[in-house]
């Protein structure tokens, strides 16, 4: 008897129905995994396009603050003194003087002129939007250490040994190194000071580099120089800065009470006939410093010492021509800020360069003449440099600072 074949449950067309449900579940995965990318992709074009926005809105407003600055130093109408009552100084520092008017504006007016003629008043129009002028010939230029003349270049440094010691920078022998150190950084030639540093010594560390033999371009050059480590750059801060020249002189009407008492001759002993001298423009009536009053700045600066010796001479002005314009923008969590080290010529410039020419002869008095009519065709304000950040930073802890000091 022949065996019975055994019969499968499932019929062809349920094994074909098994197989398109199976497919069709694959299909819809694969069209959900695809959806799931295209929609990411469209969203990362979104967030793409939408930061390429506000990052070209933050610099046309960053250029635009820029502009604006430049603008106001520009046309300041008193190239004879500069001082921080003047509108250069107050633009975007609303908290310096505010007007007592109901709509709380604030007036860039000295108040006995308030009653004269109607105050001028900045608005920026945008949250998030701020922007400073600062005086950078209220500090020391580092630059000054390059000087050919040796006998200018030797009162520099007489000024930044006496710089790090009001700052408690080391002791009498670490300032002197750190002094020689940088010398030799910035001198044209490859040949070490008796106690500095030059290519070759660094070239022999673990990582080798090349001493700059040329100005510093910035302070973050620094770290750089042997000796110079993060806390004693950043105790230098405040009162040092990088200039293109190496002949600039301080303001007086925006130096602090350790630059001024540094360009003493001698060892300094206390600053309080700086500080005296300094406390006038906190009067109301204060109007700057004038020219005339060089010398008194200088009977000050005297008195700092025990030796009682005069100060470092063709150190001290009323004007300045280098200032450094900041601008921060935030727009959401984007930040964009801008650091512009700018030039003033005009008038100022040409004093100085005639005041130079007057004090000296043969080929300076030709070189002081030249500058004079250099700075006579120059534009009135140029950008030398200018630093662009997304992360800001400096410009906070910057801002920051002059908040506090503004407050104090």
């Amino acid at each position: 008897m022949m065996p019975r074949r055994k019969v499968s449950r499932w019929s062809n067309s349920q094994r074909q129905s098994g197989v398109v449900l199976i497919i069709v579940v694959l299909a819809i995965a694969l069209m959900a995994t695809l959806m799931a990318v295209m929609v990411e992709d469209q969203h990362l074009f979104v967030r793409k396009v939408t930061n390429q926005r506000t990052a070209e809105q933050s610099f046309q407003l960053a250029e635009g603050m820029n502009a604006w600055a430049a603008r106001v130093l520009r046309d300041d109408d008193n190239p004879a003194v500069d001082y921080e009552g003047e509108d250069w100084y107050l633009f975007g520092r609303p908290e310096l003087l505010e007007s007592e008017d109901d709509d709380g504006s604030f007036s860039l007016t000295p108040s006995s002129q308030k009653e004269e003629e109607e105050p001028a008043t900045i608005d920026f129009g945008i949250d998030g939007v701020s922007g400073t002028i600062s005086d950078l010939q209220g500090k020391f230029n580092l630059n000054n250490l390059a000087n050919a003349n040796q006998q200018f270049a030797s009162g520099q440094r007489r000024i930044l040994q006496n710089l790090m010691e009001l700052l408690e920078i080391g002791e009498f022998d670490e300032r002197s190194q750190l002094v020689e150190n940088l010398i030799d950084w910035i001198d044209e030639n490859n040949t070490s000071r008796s106690i500095g540093l030059e290519s070759g010594d660094y070239r022999s560390r673990d990582l080798p580099y090349q001493a700059a033999d040329q100005k510093l371009t910035s302070l973050g050059e620094l770290r750089f120089i042997d000796g110079f480590n993060d806390e004693i750059i950043r105790k230098l801060k405040p009162y040092v800065t990088v200039l293109p020249v190496d002949n600039a002189r301080i303001n007086i009407n925006t130096t602090s009470t350790e630059v001024l008492s540094s360009l003493s001759a001698a060892t300094i002993a206390d600053t309080a006939s700086v500080d005296a001298f300094l406390g006038r423009r906190m009067l109301d009536e204060f109007m700057g410093f004038q020219q005339a009053q060089i010398n008194e700045a200088g009977n000050a600066v005297i008195g700092v010492s025990v030796a009682r010796q005069p100060p470092i001479p063709d150190m001290m002005q009323v004007t300045s021509q280098y200032f450094e314009i900041q601008t921060r923008v935030e727009l959401g969590d984007f930040s964009y800020c801008t650091k512009s080290l700018v030039l003033r010529a005009g008038r100022a410039v040409q004093a100085n360069a005639a005041a130079q020419s007057q004090s000296a002869g043969g080929a300076s008095q030709a070189s002081g003449q030249a500058q004079a009519q250099a700075a006579s065709d120059a534009p009135p304000i140029s950008v030398l440099n200018r630093e662009h950040s997304s992360f800001c930073e400096e410009a906070n802890s910057q801002l920051e600072s002059e908040s506090d000091e503004d407050n104090s």
